[in-house]
């Protein structure tokens, strides 16, 4: 698991330190026919750039890591997270200030908007 605080390096953009992670309280339990009972971990990790790669800052990292019988493997692939550990994910990056206001803000009025609509008749 990657701790906060390391310094380490992106292949193409370059060195970034890692400032806050955010992890399941529990892994996800899962079942995989070829090799029975796995964990799947999931993290959000915010991550600072010795030198910014876009406009966009990309400081938002989404790795993760799967246990098979007791052995802990990062992911190589693009995770696919079901909604409660998404919400669990989203919940303690914004209890642990992962976001600023405006992207807050944003969000906000993105789901007041659409219950606003489903609640019209």
């Amino acid at each position: 698991m990657i701790e906060e605080g390391k310094k380490t390096k992106a292949k193409y953009w370059g060195n970034f330190t890692v400032e806050k992670v955010v992890k399941l309280e529990n892994a996800v339990k899962c079942y995989c026919a070829e090799k029975g009972e796995v964990y799947f971990n999931p993290t959000i990790i915010k991550i600072s750039w010795d030198r910014i790669p876009s406009d966009d800052k990309h400081d938002l990292w989404f790795p993760y890591w799967i246990t098979v019988n007791g052995k802990e493997k990062y992911g190589q692939y693009a995770p696919m997270i079901g909604q409660n550990a998404l919400f669990e994910l989203l919940s303690s990056a914004i209890d642990n200030k992962f976001f600023d206001d405006e992207f807050l803000k944003k969000l906000n009025n993105k789901i007041s908007n659409y219950f606003s609509d489903k609640i019209k008749i």
